[in-house]
């Protein structure tokens, strides 16, 4: 059975409650990559990136640091003033944002500053670009990875239709798939304005039969957000799936591939 994973949102009260979250516990937490507008040591004030669910709760957020907030930079514990403003960071907390102006993260659990090399593809209308943290990495050791498309055209913005989603990746090491672009049968209609840019994060996509010899170790994998991979070395594409028509007559697909070591 196919299966991926989804973010539920909804906002109840004076909070917005992002998949399902009610406490603060670390199981429970949720993430979004923002770039950093201030850091005052206690707390930075961030900007989630276009596409962020975030986004729809504030442009703003003071994401608040205590003692028990872990810093990261490529893996490793780093201090708040490595924090730069204009830097991109992931915000891992609890799910909830205090709806203030601007908006507040009181239980933040980790921030990591992302440090990305980046893919880039284009053509005349749209500018895609890929981001990873790393290319070589250990086994098991966390892949962090997101992409964005820019409609650059002549018109102030554009429709496009798909399936859902309609940018997808793929992770195949010679045998089997890691992750899959699979899309829902359904035709959705898409607007992107001139000059916003849309973030479009990775998602595990894929399934296994109960059958497989592998079935445990796929139903691990695909219950965990991370992506972690064993040992060997991977083909990776991001690529985008729509068409400018309603008919799909005219298909866009923009792909970028890299490859990726696991030691």
């Amino acid at each position: 059975m196919k299966k991926s994973l989804i973010l539920i949102i909804g906002i109840i009260m004076i909070f917005t409650i992002v998949a399902g979250c009610s406490n603060s516990e670390k199981d429970n937490e949720v993430s979004f990559i923002a770039t950093v507008l201030e850091n005052n040591q206690s707390y930075l004030l961030v900007e989630p990136v276009e596409g962020s669910s975030e986004l729809s709760s504030a442009d703003k957020i003071m994401v608040s640091i205590g003692d028990e907030t872990l810093l990261k930079s490529q893996n490793e514990q780093t201090i708040v003033d490595n924090i730069e403003v204009g830097s991109k960071v992931e915000v891992f907390y609890d799910g909830r944002i205090a709806e203030s102006y601007p908006a507040q993260i009181n239980t933040c659990h980790q921030v990591k500053i992302l440090d990305y090399n980046i893919f880039t593809t284009e053509d005349e209308n749209f500018l895609v670009k890929t981001y990873i943290n790393k290319l070589e990495l250990k086994e098991n050791e966390e892949i962090s990875m997101y992409s964005t498309i820019e409609y650059i055209g002549e018109k102030d913005n554009i429709t496009i239709w798909s399936g859902e989603p309609y940018f997808h990746y793929t992770i195949y090491n010679g045998q089997e798939y890691f992750n899959e672009g699979i899309t829902e049968d359904l035709l959705k209609q898409t607007v992107l304005n001139k000059g916003e840019i849309y973030t479009i994060p990775f998602s595990k996509s894929g399934g296994f039969s109960g059958d497989d010899p592998k079935a445990d170790f796929w139903k691990h994998y695909y219950s965990e957000k991370e992506l972690k991979l064993p040992k060997g070395e991977y083909s990776f594409t991001a690529y985008t799936d729509f068409a400018l028509t309603e008919e799909q007559t005219e298909k866009v697909t923009l792909k970028i591939d890299f490859e990726v070591k696991v030691k």
